[in-house]
């Protein structure tokens, strides 16, 4: 496996949970076999971070850089001073040096470095929900789509805050070095499930959640861990030392539904995860979503989904290995 470079642009004023999280992927995804270079770039040695800690290991901008790089502009202060002279010299670093064959991710507001530069001129791009209002009126020339995860146009990805640098981190991860590693890296950081570009900021796995009553939540997080347990009201309600009745109208109170249905929300938002991103039979899918059957999984999606995702939709037409498993009779052309 040919290893990858990946670059971190860090300017005074960085946000450190943005630069972990999607730097941590990549080191852990080593451990599982993957070939990724980390390096750590900037105009300036030892910038202080927003958190008001020195960094130190930031070597100087490079002059080129290997083909099939990938550039992180991950999450920078907004000050009033903004863009300081850092920035200016970083945002010209990019525009003379990403090429064609180079991969440029920015996270949160690193996109408004991006627009400085002119990288993202024309193309579909996001930022965190709070700034994509002041991104668009400050670079007219961007095509600023809000509430995603992440968008890709061409040769450039954009995310929105720090949670989803995570997701993109997974998804390049998965293309780099196989969804099997993405998906041990993303079980090793104990994260629920891998969102893809094209699910909302707010999702299903957060959806519901609104609400400050901790038994609740404590509900909802075993239900998200294991979704594929055989739940029941009075399992559940056992585990919070209440009764069934209790949680039932507790969880209607707060989340606004029922406990079960929550808990088919949950299976079904995994079943559109392991539809959009595999081959997997239907009942396969049904299996390790949580349900019972492919029947009653068709059954919560007409409810919760209405249609199945578009990635499987296309590859049900034109991929050839899931023609092969259709002539075998493990595959099932739609849900519907």
């Amino acid at each position: 496996m040919k290893a990858t470079d990946i670059y971190f642009l860090i300017l005074p004023g960085a946000v450190l949970m943005d630069l972990a999280g999607v730097g941590e992927p990549f080191r852990f995804a080593k451990r599982f076999g993957a070939e990724f270079r980390l390096h750590f770039i900037g105009p300036k040695a030892l910038p202080k971070t927003f958190l008001g800690l020195t960094l130190q290991g930031v070597e100087d901008l490079p002059q080129s850089l290997p083909s099939d790089a990938i550039i992180f502009a991950p999450c920078v202060a907004l000050t009033p001073d903004f863009p300081r002279p850092e920035a200016k010299q970083a945002a010209a670093w990019l525009a003379e040096t990403v090429q064609s064959d180079h991969i440029l991710c920015t996270v949160c507001t690193g996109a408004f470095l991006a627009a400085m530069s002119g990288l993202l001129d024309g193309r579909q791009c996001t930022t965190h929900y709070m700034y994509t209002e002041r991104l668009a009126q400050d670079y007219p020339r961007l095509n600023v789509v809000e509430n995603r995860i992440f968008v890709q146009d061409g040769n450039v990805y954009s995310s929105a805050g720090v949670t989803a640098g995570v997701d993109l981190a997974l998804h390049l991860i998965s293309e780099r070095a196989g969804p099997l590693v993405a998906r041990e890296v993303a079980k090793f950081l104990v994260i629920y499930m891998r969102r893809t570009g094209n699910d909302p900021q707010f999702s299903p796995w957060l959806a519901h959640r609104n609400h400050i009553h901790p038994r609740i939540h404590a509900v909802q997080d075993l239900i998200i861990r294991d979704p594929c347990a055989e739940w029941t009201v009075a399992e559940l309600a056992e585990r919070i030392h209440t009764s069934p009745r209790n949680l039932t109208r507790l969880f209607k109170t707060h989340a606004g539904i029922p406990p079960l249905t929550y808990l088919r929300k949950v299976r079904t938002a995994g079943a559109k995860e392991l539809m959009t991103n595999s081959s997997l039979s239907m009942e396969r899918v049904a299996e390790m979503a949580g349900f019972t059957s492919a029947e009653q999984m068709r059954r919560a999606w007409r409810k919760f989904e209405q249609t199945p995702p578009a990635g499987r939709r296309q590859a049900s037409r034109t991929d050839p290995e899931i023609a092969v498993n259709r002539e075998r009779g493990t595959y099932e052309q739609s849900l519907v």
